[in-house]
């Protein structure tokens, strides 16, 4: 009945993936863990091929790395079971009953949300407290306030969906890049009119970038979101979705998209090394972001 689906690179699932075995033994319904390496080192291979001597676990090796749109269309179609149970790989199971509370709201076409949380504890790593800190102010969102924008919140790394409705809806594989494929799928469930029903059902997020991964990722996700703009049928509808996009809206084309501009360009270095040390700014990390999205927005009108 359930498929978990665990799209794995360059991490150690061993501990996740037992306990979600644990876990679906006692929901008393066929279940099958599927697990697609999208072409990690030979070390993390070596550790994860473990994982295949366990009878519900499914393991897989791409011989080359497609990305995280890809990677999640070809597991929904190894998939045997009528629903399918989407997580990234490099997560913490917080609850025992974290299966049962997905199993109990798979019942006819649906797309359930569990969400996504980080430990209160800051990391030992210095060089992690971006991505810690960025989860934790901006990921890191109960369901009760989720619904308000259900749409917006959506995230890849823990959901279920109907087989049927991932046949309709699936990821854009032209995403190969980090970032914002879940932007788009959440915008087309909701072209498509699809209920989007959140729940306080969360995993942690434990495989944290340092603050260098995280910003060059940040800036591919940018590069993203202008590539899913153009190919939008209604581009301003699109972007009334994303905040980043919202805010750039109202200053396109006005001296503060040139000051932005300005910015990106002599003050980036001076901003990226905040962000790196041990009190980054989410001030200013909102002002990258936005800065940078000025910035290649106006090359590419050159």
């Amino acid at each position: 009945m359930l498929s978990i689906l665990i799209p794995v690179y360059n991490f150690d699932v061993r501990i996740l993936v037992r306990n979600l075995d644990i876990q679906g033994m006692a929901l008393g319904v066929p279940y099958e863990i599927i697990l697609l390496d999208d072409a990690s080192d030979l070390e993390y291979r070596g550790l994860n091929r473990e994982l295949d001597d366990l009878d519900s676990v499914h393991y897989f090796e791409l011989p080359a790395n497609i990305g995280r749109a890809e990677i999640r269309n070809r597991m929904a179609e190894i998939a045997k079971f009528p629903y399918l149970l989407f997580m990234d790989g490099d997560s913490e199971v917080m609850y025992n009953d974290f299966l049962r509370n997905y199993l109990n709201k798979a019942k006819g076409e649906l797309v359930v949300f569990g969400g996504r949380i980080y430990s209160m504890v800051a990391p030992r790593d210095r060089s992690k407290y971006l991505r810690w800190k960025y989860g934790s102010k901006a990921e890191t969102i109960r369901a009760a306030e989720r619904v308000q924008s259900p749409y917006r919140s959506f995230m890849t790394s823990n959901f279920l969906i109907s087989k049927s409705i991932f046949s309709k809806i699936r990821f854009d594989e032209d995403i190969r890049t980090y970032g914002h494929e879940d932007t788009l799928f959440g915008y087309n469930l909701k072209k498509a009119g699809i209920p989007l029903v959140h729940i306080d059902n969360p995993l942690v997020h434990i495989g944290l970038e340092d603050g260098i991964d995280f910003i060059r990722k940040t800036r591919e996700g940018i590069e993203n979101l202008i590539k899913i703009l153009k190919k939008q049928e209604n581009p301003s509808d699109f972007a009334e979705e994303v905040k980043l996009l919202r805010q750039y809206k109202k200053l396109k084309g006005s001296w503060k998209e040139k000051m932005l501009i300005r910015i990106y360009i002599k003050y980036r270095s001076g901003i990226e090394k905040n962000l790196c040390s041990r009190y980054p700014s989410m001030k200013l990390f909102n002002l990258y972001k936005l800065s940078y999205l000025a910035y290649i927005g106006s090359n590419q009108n050159d």
